[in-house]
């Protein structure tokens, strides 16, 4: 099994978003002989997309950028399970995020002007055959809650996947993962993620109960209001 991890955190190997997914990883390892390799988008040199279309038309699956991602798509293909890693930061995925996400465009279909229904559908088709590969998109935010916070990262999603054809594992409260006292709280939410490791590992779908559990806060709103405030104000 491969592993493609994209670290889209700004803040490299210091993400708490990263805490989450190398828990993941750990179930993954368990019970797989996987090839796992991850790649942070901060690190690399990643020009962005100009927007001229060429990899629709004249150089058909192709970007006329000559840079790293030339690799990546290839890496990408040759996955089994591509694990998206990074924070919200403003209602949507950090700037080289961004920027590495519109650099995918070669691998999906040309738009060609046809009318599409706006649902939770893929709006292009991928250009190669994808079946059998896995996405996993794991998020955190620094908010008290998921829902709503996430509509537009969700929708931007489903128009490039397709709802149903990745997994989103959205975490609030995501500073409260660096506070040292929250020690056990902390690997005992970790531990969702390594279980959800496992059964990628072998292959399995992971149950919506244990998708919704790994996106629960950490916290009960009130104590995380407390200590939010508590760190706001002693930045004064």
């Amino acid at each position: 099994m491969k592993v493609l991890v994209i670290n889209g955190s700004p803040k490299g190997a210091n993400s708490n978003t990263l805490r989450l997914t190398d828990a993941l990883l750990d179930g993954i390892r368990q019970n797989s002989d996987a090839e796992i390799e991850m790649l942070t988008v901060k690190d690399m040199d990643i020009k962005p997309c100009l927007g001229c279309m060429s990899c629709w038309g004249h150089t058909v699956g192709k970007c006329v950028i000559d840079d790293v991602m030339t690799e990546v798509y290839q890496k990408v293909m040759a996955a089994d399970l591509v694990v998206e890693s990074f924070p919200l930061f403003f209602f949507g995925m950090p700037g080289p995020m961004k920027t590495f996400t519109d650099r995918m465009m070669p691998l999906m279909e040309t738009y060609k002007g046809e009318v599409r229904t706006i649902g939770d559908d893929a709006f292009h088709e991928p250009r190669f055959d994808m079946s059998g590969k896995k996405l996993v998109v794991i998020s955190t935010c620094g908010y008290g809650r998921t829902e709503e916070i996430y509509d537009s990262l969700i929708k931007e999603y489903n128009f490039i996947c397709g709802a149903g054809k990745y997994t989103a594992l959205l975490c609030p409260q995501g500073e409260m993962f660096a506070i040292q006292p929250l020690k056990h709280q902390i690997e005992a939410y970790l531990k969702r993620y390594t279980e959800i490791g496992v059964l990628l590992g072998q292959g399995k779908a992971v149950p919506e109960d244990m998708i919704k559990k790994a996106s629960e806060p950490l916290l009960p709103q009130r104590a995380f209001e407390t200590l939010v405030n508590n760190y706001w104000n002693s930045c004064e």
